[in-house]
């Protein structure tokens, strides 16, 4: 499982971000490793086109933080609710749980899953909508801070995952 840097708390240092240009080299070397290996090489931000978009916010995973805090991902400390409150059912019925459910995908190219990183417009709306509040007790953000911080990449990575979704498409999967 290859994660890339993801910039979580208020003084987490956007320049750690991957650029375009690395992350898609990232995306071409793991489909390399995948021709070569016999192994699945998985891409937690490139390769949402095998699970069908974000696998949080209950779909396939979420995060239980130390304090109990029912997280949509490790990564996305916001919730409405705690494991020591209710049932993990009812966790998942939560208003942020919901609106994940309701927004999956956040995105048409799979290239652009993360409704932080590539979409923080959708992190940004479902909780403000759901009420959900900031579980970072290390280093407490609010969202807006958040979002302001990672649209930059999206803009930036834009163009280029939309460059290798046409290509995937077209069937021009040489050197991928």
């Amino acid at each position: 499982m290859v994660l890339h840097y993801m910039p979580v708390g208020s003084d987490a240092a956007t320049e750690l971000l991957p650029t375009p240009e690395q992350r898609e080299k990232m995306y071409r070397r793991i489909r390399e490793f995948r021709g070569s290996k016999p192994i699945f090489s998985m891409d937690f931000q490139n390769d949402a086109e095998y699970v069908g978009g974000c696998i949080a916010g209950g779909r396939r995973y979420l995060h239980i933080n130390a304090k109990g805090d029912v997280e949509p991902c490790v990564f996305i400390h916001y919730s409405n609710v705690n494991i020591h409150d209710t049932s993990l059912l009812d966790a998942l019925k939560s208003p942020i749980f919901m609106a994940y459910h309701k927004g999956q995908p956040f995105n048409d190219n799979m290239l652009r899953p993360c409704p932080m990183l590539e979409n923080p417009e959708y992190l940004r709306k479902m909780v403000k909508e759901t009420g959900a509040v900031n579980t970072d007790y290390q280093s407490p953000e609010e969202v807006d801070a958040l979002c302001d911080r990672t649209t930059p990449y999206a803009e930036n990575w834009k163009p280029t995952a939309d460059r290798l979704r046409e290509s995937s498409k077209s069937g021009c999967r040489k050197g991928e």
